[in-house]
């Protein structure tokens, strides 16, 4: 970001901006949508954009950076949840993140599809570091008899099976494989990785 708003107006301008954004790549997908678009989108000029934002990868970065905070409110609420059953906890995980990824006309989805060419580290190693917080809470009350010490390396394996195998699934034009099914399979692999 260019410009840092401090008063309250241009912090408004700015979440405009970032919400035009993410209108603009829902409707024009990542490859053609444009900084002209989401000014007019914004209701403002392209150089008030550019004020704030120097191209149109700084917009993207800042709407990802929404994206980020928006799953962490959700991923906080699970945590949450004190659930003492294993199962019953990976379900709703997955089923949060299935949703999460499904909501939003679209957009996630097409943030998905251009995922390896996006700056995604934060978006997964929250997802990776919340699973992480979900696996201690539930081994403070429910020790797991194998190798409890390698709870991170497992954490690390499992976010990234479960955010991966979503974002292919998602992103299949013709997917072999419903919501349903996919996240009663995720299920199935996690609680068996984790009773193993």
């Amino acid at each position: 970001m260019r410009k840092i708003p401090q008063q309250q107006r241009s912090k408004e301008l700015v979440a405009r901006l970032v919400e035009a954004t993410a209108q603009s790549v829902r409707e024009h997908g990542m490859d053609k949508f444009t900084t002209h678009h989401v000014a007019e989108l914004a209701g403002v000029s392209v150089g008030s954009l550019y004020q704030y934002f120097d191209s149109r990868e700084d917009l993207v970065e800042a709407l990802l950076e929404d994206v980020t905070r928006n799953l962490r409110t959700g991923l906080n609420t699970l945590v949450l949840l004190k659930t003492t059953d294993l199962r019953d906890m990976v379900e709703k995980s997955v089923h949060f993140g299935m949703g999460f990824l499904r909501a939003d006309d679209g957009l996630a989805i097409e943030l998905v599809r251009n995922w390896y060419r996006l700056p995604t580290q934060n978006v997964v190693r929250l997802l990776q570091d919340t699973l992480l917080d979900f696996m201690r809470m539930y081994l403070l009350k429910n020790p797991l008899a194998n190798n409890p010490e390698r709870l991170h390396i497992r954490s690390f394996i499992i976010a990234n099976a479960i955010v991966f195998t979503m974002i292919r699934a998602i992103s299949e034009p013709n997917p072999f494989i419903t919501d349903a099914e996919l996240e009663k399979e995720l299920v199935e692999m996690v609680v068996s990785y984790l009773n193993a």
